[in-house]
């Protein structure tokens, strides 16, 4: 069964991948202005924030399985979403099925791994996003070269297919954890936590609020701006995915330190993002692939927020979804601003930011890594 769970997870990440690469390039090739690339990515974390509770309150009460089923289905519709859309409100549609997975998908793997891994603490965690990166980058490539022999059409038919096979493994997966009361609605509440928890929260708005707009819009964008095309944009995602998988398997094995992890991640990462920024074209590529060594570092950093979260709960998928619920809603808004933000000043002022949330967060992880309580 954990075999199952994490092939699940796999495929999952195989089809991330693809789509990160796909879908901001489709949508500028049939015509769609960055403004509105900008607001339609707005709502896959708006999905995220409205689905991420009711799946967890499953999770809890009825277990895993279920959750699998419908983060699924919801690849299978997101894919079909993006084969047939030629208008903003059809790529929204895909965006939204794209956040609903998303949320499925992590509202229970967390909980799964700390029921059928107690022992291995965030570094369980580690393992299995080591693994989910390298399939992103095995379908960053993919997507590449499926564009090659058929367009759009042939990769977005593939994950059609792929998800298929997700729906049918997802059936036969058994559940791993299920809260030890039924589901209550003060379970949703943010009041009444501990302080650690709110600061667990805004760390969460740090590392992320910048970060997923640059990345999973901006990046691919402002690389075909500069002359780059889709298999060559596929390959660079694919060896960042593969190389962040890498190295964070050798930081989980070796368990770094929280201290070591902020000040390698922040630095790694920052540099690697200006060199994007203010390197000329043949150079962008080797910049852009010095950052997910410093990306490891901050997800080693984030799976470590989330322990602390989750380590003595008894509902560790509604707590670990209520903790995200700021930086959800603060990534609807950065990514609504983002593509407006770059039509008027360009992209490094949205790099810059990003650098210097990534900063704050990692400074922020080592104070929570150092707190009692």
């Amino acid at each position: 069964m954990l075999k199952r769970l994490y092939a699940i997870n796999f495929i999952d990440a195989f089809i991330a991948g693809a789509t990160t690469v796909l879908v901001p390039l489709l949508m500028a090739e049939r015509g769609i202005g960055i403004a509105t690339i900008g607001l339609v990515f707005a709502a896959a974390p708006l999905a995220k924030a409205l689905v991420r509770l009711a799946g967890a309150a499953i999770a809890d009460s009825l277990g895993d399985r279920i959750i699998y089923v419908f983060a699924s289905f919801s690849n299978l519709l997101q894919a079909l979403a993006y084969l047939v859309s030629t208008v903003p409100a059809g790529f929204a549609a895909g965006k939204l099925l794209d956040g609903a997975r998303e949320s499925f998908i992590w509202s229970v793997v967390r909980p799964s791994l700390m029921a059928a891994a107690p022992e291995k603490k965030h570094f369980a965690f580690a393992d299995l996003l080591s693994g989910r990166f390298a399939y992103n980058a095995i379908g960053s490539l993919a997507a590449g070269l499926l564009f090659i022999y058929g367009g759009y059409s042939l990769p977005l038919l593939v994950l059609a297919a792929l998800s298929c096979y997700l729906v049918y493994s997802s059936f036969r997966l058994r559940d791993f954890h299920r809260a030890a009361s039924a589901f209550k609605l003060s379970d949703f509440t943010p009041f009444g936590r501990s302080r650690k928890f709110y600061e667990v929260a805004g760390v969460f708005v740090a590392g992320s609020i910048f970060y997923n707009a640059v990345f999973y819009m901006l990046l691919p964008i402002y690389f075909k701006l500069q002359g780059f095309s889709i298999w060559e944009i596929g390959l660079l995602y694919a060896g960042y995915f593969l190389l962040q998988g890498a190295a964070l398997n050798l930081i989980s094995r070796r368990k770094v330190g929280t201290a070591n992890a902020a000040l390698a991640g922040a630095a790694i990462y920052c540099a690697g993002l200006a060199g994007v920024a203010m390197s000329p074209q043949q150079l962008m590529p080797l910049f852009f692939l010095i950052m997910p060594f410093g990306d490891a570092c901050l997800s080693m950093l984030w799976e470590e927020m989330n322990y602390i979260v989750g380590k003595t709960s008894s509902k560790r998928a509604t707590d670990l979804a209520v903790v995200v619920m700021p930086s959800f809603f603060g990534v609807v808004v950065a990514s609504g601003l983002s593509g407006a933000a770059v039509a008027a000043v360009g992209f490094a002022p949205i790099f810059a930011l990003c650098a210097a949330s990534e900063m704050v967060f990692s400074a922020w992880c080592v104070r929570l890594s150092r707190m009692k309580a």
